[in-house]
């Protein structure tokens, strides 16, 4: 696309020696909270519904790719070739259903087979809830952790009680322990990374148990 070749011109000439002082001061690590920053508003445009929001954020976090692709390349470490590949032959190995002979079932079948497969990809780990990152937010790496402890020793944690409750109300009830841990003087990010803190290593303890008796 001329457009894309036209924002990599871009990058080059901000990265030139006689470009912009600021990019070329910039390396993997000083980049890293626009990532996030960028990220977050995408987000954000997202849940306003702003189309036009929307394609503004992505692409700044899509300049992100590049910029950190310009400085692989200044590094000698890698190419943003080499970030495309890598997706691309991700994707294909990951979907055997759509580039294979793989039959599915539904989406949840999908997932399984996904994760399936990303673990064949790397050494054994110790631990399924290995490759969660540390940094994620305390309610997203609570629920990524819960679904993979779940599948994994299903009926370790006792399912709440009560019906099954909608977006909005789960929003709500979240909204009122926030409001609850600020009259009591408790930092609810905190509170929820140290009780998820708790329940991994509970389940630490059963998954070794289980590898223990198999073995």
């Amino acid at each position: 696309m001329e457009s894309f070749d036209a924002l990599m011109q871009i990058a080059d000439r901000l990265l030139a020696p006689d470009g912009c002082p600021w990019d070329q001061k910039q390396t993997f690590t000083s980049l890293q909270p626009y990532v996030l920053e960028e990220a977050h508003e995408v987000i954000e445009a997202v849940d306003l519904n702003d189309p036009d929001k929307i394609v503004e954020e992505l692409g700044d976090l899509l300049y992100l790719v590049i910029f950190y692709g310009k400085l692989g390349e200044k590094k000698g470490a890698f190419f943003l070739s080499d970030i495309i590949e890598a997706i691309r032959e991700k994707l294909v190995r990951r979907h055997p259903h759509i580039f294979g002979d793989v039959k599915v079932q539904d989406a949840d079948e999908v997932k399984r087979n996904w994760e399936k497969i990303k673990a064949q990809e790397k050494p054994p780990a110790s631990s399924v809830l290995e490759g969660i990152p540390p940094t994620l937010p305390s309610v997203i790496r609570a629920q990524k952790g819960i679904q993979r402890m779940n599948r994994a020793l299903p009926g370790l944690f006792a399912k709440p009680q009560g019906p099954l409750l909608t977006e909005e109300e789960i929003g709500e009830k979240l909204f009122h322990l926030i409001l609850l841990a600020e009259e009591s003087g408790v930092d609810a990010e905190s509170a929820l990374r140290r009780s998820l803190l708790k329940q991994e290593s509970t389940f630490r303890q059963e998954e070794k148990k289980g590898a223990t008796a198999s073995s």
